[in-house]
């Protein structure tokens, strides 16, 4: 009987063709969002929480914006 053949995974147990798959989707979305204002005036602000020792914390706007503050 013939053995399956075995699909590689990463960590997250995603099959390797899948991730391949989701990155050319998403990679010139991610391009385009880091050329833009947007994308480089978030990256400077993230830097300057970064070198504040501020960490990883969104701001409040930033929570309203995405939804994250608990509110509805």
């Amino acid at each position: 009987m013939p053995r399956k053949k075995k699909i590689p995974r990463n960590d997250l147990g995603i099959p390797e063709y899948e991730m391949e798959s989701l990155s050319r989707m998403l990679l010139p979305i991610l391009k385009k969002y880091i050329d833009s204002e947007e994308g480089k005036r978030d990256w400077q602000e993230w830097q300057a929480r970064m070198n504040d020792g501020a960490g990883g914390t969104i701001s409040a706007t930033k929570k309203d914006e995405l939804n994250l503050s608990g509110k509805n």
